[in-house]
């Protein structure tokens, strides 16, 4: 992505055990969110699948699985896209990756072609205003009649006032806010849906104090994910005076998560599935073409947050003015 560098917390090119992690808690969120695929997606017409931001290719890699087991379109194919090639493995038998920015046009030859096109956890990687240019960018690849579904973090519900949860609650909220990090990023998705013209949208919530089932895999993964953003979001909302301060710091909050979690708690990070059929329509000229996308000032001021931390890709860029 020429003129917009970007940079991590974790490397991308970190050795495999990062991609295992990845992979393990990418078995989380499928749990949580009830599959890797929606249950309002019909699995009987699928023949061509994308995944866009796919990171290891895992969530497509778990899709062929299932769908081979699905009575149905016997010859599928399977397309991952992301901004970067580090996370790719090797091989993937019967799965293609390429690299791609979300907000770029994308080849013609991916125009109109996929029956599904998944995305998930992009809410570090644009402000709030961008949902709708990556939104419209999207159902240039989309079918008309295939779905997309996009899987997203809702920070909604996260504050609290419990005095061992709240420190770290506060400051990402905080961070959120001088980034322009959307905290209701499964809202401003299914607008951007309307606006586009989709219909018969479902938006399905999940939270982690239904689910005691995943209560200490969620906590893990919590754990992981602050650990490695807190010193970092510290200082960038000047709590602290300095990296020293910082790491300090982030270790007494640590300290009081855990005895929030031995009490049988969680933090209240919930997730958000909307998804929607791309409408049918007579005339082939109505179908979406390829977005053209202004970046503007208010974009350029998005702030680097943590990419691809805790096992789960929260990818991160900054956008030059």
């Amino acid at each position: 992505m020429s003129g917009m560098p970007e940079m991590y917390p974790l490397a991308r090119d970190r050795a495999e055990s990062h991609r295992q992690v990845l992979n393990e808690q990418h078995k989380v969120l499928v749990d949580f969110v009830e599959g890797p695929i929606d249950q309002s997606v019909p699995l009987e017409n699928i023949s061509a699948i994308a995944d866009v931001a796919t990171g290891t290719g895992i969530w497509l890699w778990d899709v062929k699985k299932l769908l081979d087991k699905h009575a149905g379109e016997s010859e599928r194919s399977f397309h991952g896209f992301d901004i970067s090639a580090a996370q790719f493995p090797p091989a993937l038998e019967g799965i293609h990756l390429s690299v791609q920015d979300v907000f770029q046009p994308f080849p013609t030859e991916h125009h109109n072609r996929y029956d599904l096109v998944n995305v998930r956890l992009l809410v570090t990687a644009f402000p709030e205003s961008e949902y709708q240019k990556a939104v419209n960018n999207l159902l240039t690849i989309l079918k008309p009649g295939g779905y997309l579904q996009w899987v997203e973090i809702d920070f909604s519900e996260l504050a609290t006032d419990h005095p061992r949860a709240s420190p770290v609650t506060d400051t990402w909220l905080k961070f959120c806010e001088i980034t322009n990090i959307s905290q209701r990023a499964p809202g401003v998705i299914q607008s951007a849906y309307q606006n586009a013209g989709l219909l018969n949208i479902v938006n399905r919530p999940f939270s982690p104090r239904n689910r005691q089932d995943l209560l200490e895999r969620i906590q893990k993964w919590q754990t992981g994910f602050y650990t490695s953003v807190m010193p970092l979001i510290l200082l960038k909302t000047r709590n602290v005076a300095d990296s020293d301060a910082a790491n300090k710091r982030a270790a007494e909050i640590l300290r009081d998560l855990q005895l929030y979690y031995a009490e049988g708690n969680v933090v209240d990070t919930r997730f958000g599935d909307s998804s929607a059929p791309e409408p049918i329509v007579d005339d082939p000229s109505a179908q979406h073409a390829p977005a053209q996308l202004d970046f503007g000032a208010d974009a350029a001021e998005l702030a680097l947050a943590a990419n691809r931390i805790a096992g789960i890709d929260l990818p991160t860029r900054h956008l030059d003015r």
